[in-house]
């Protein structure tokens, strides 16, 4: 949904954003696929918000972290312990 329709439904005398409305738009702004104005918007309700703020943070942090971590493997010593662990709860039905 668009901010320009909950900003519609709001009073005019209220003229920022809410969290609720930051929330709505939030994937929107990480992939930047909003609009300027838009962007403005929710721009400055991060300089405002220290709750949202620390939620835009804690999620690029994240990003960063998955997307730059790269893969590797277990040594089977480590990795057959562990999956034979769980397909013998598996077998039992507990888990």
């Amino acid at each position: 949904m668009a901010l320009a329709a909950f900003r519609d439904e709001r009073q005019e005398s209220n003229p920022t954003i809410t969290c609720e409305d930051f929330f709505v738009e939030f994937g929107d702004y990480l992939e930047n696929q909003v609009s300027p104005e838009v962007r403005k918007e929710l721009e400055l309700h991060l300089s405002q918000c220290r709750a949202c703020h620390v939620l835009y943070d804690s999620t690029c942090k994240t990003v960063k972290i998955v997307t730059e971590s790269s893969s590797f493997e277990l040594p089977k010593s480590v990795s057959d312990p562990i999956i034979d662990r769980v397909m013998a709860k598996l077998r039992t039905g507990r888990s």
